[in-house]
């Protein structure tokens, strides 16, 4: 997956910071590409909340709406990451996430949706607690003058995730 060109606004260690954009990545591959619904469980926490097209779902409804190999799912992946916080145990990440979709009997689509996850750390582990999705409609380009860091943080660049 490819990484956008923003500058990230954090508060954030930079290990934290890779891991933390690893696991926003796998996240998806796992759910779309790789289709894995034992190995995507694995990176949620057990109240995992996805927040999505105004609903509320759990695990097992997000599980359930997983791509099948009869679809011919394909999905390419951008991220934009924007902002990215640690506070002990929780941190939040917030980025732009762009795609270009492939699906039999569907004519192909480009989407972008602004997205923040929660992701809380157990047993040395981050998992994805909440996955809030707002779908972008008629995207323009992106513009690091859309977003600037809210008040009271300091602002530090970020290695990007290799």
């Amino acid at each position: 997956m490819l990484l956008g060109g923003a500058q990230l606004a954090a508060i954030v260690e930079p290990d934290d910071a890779a891991s933390l954009k690893s696991l926003v990545e796998d996240y998806y591959g796992v759910y779309y590409r790789e289709r894995d619904k034992q190995k995507y469980r694995a990176l949620l926490t057990d109240d995992y909340l996805l927040l999505e097209n105004g609903e509320i779902m759990t695990a097992d409804a997000d599980i359930a709406l997983m791509p099948n190999a009869e679809q011919n799912y394909r999905r390419t992946d951008k991220f934009d990451f924007r902002f990215l916080k640690v506070a002990g145990d929780v941190a939040y990440v917030v980025y732009f996430l762009t795609s270009d979709i492939q699906e039999r009997q569907k004519p192909d689509r480009h989407a972008q949706w602004l997205e923040s996850i929660i992701l809380r750390r157990a047993e040395g582990r981050w998992r994805v607690g909440i996955l809030h999705s707002t779908r972008i409609a008629d995207a323009k380009p992106l513009s690091s003058a859309r977003l600037s860091p809210p008040h009271g943080y300091k602002s530090q660049t970020c290695p990007r995730a290799a």
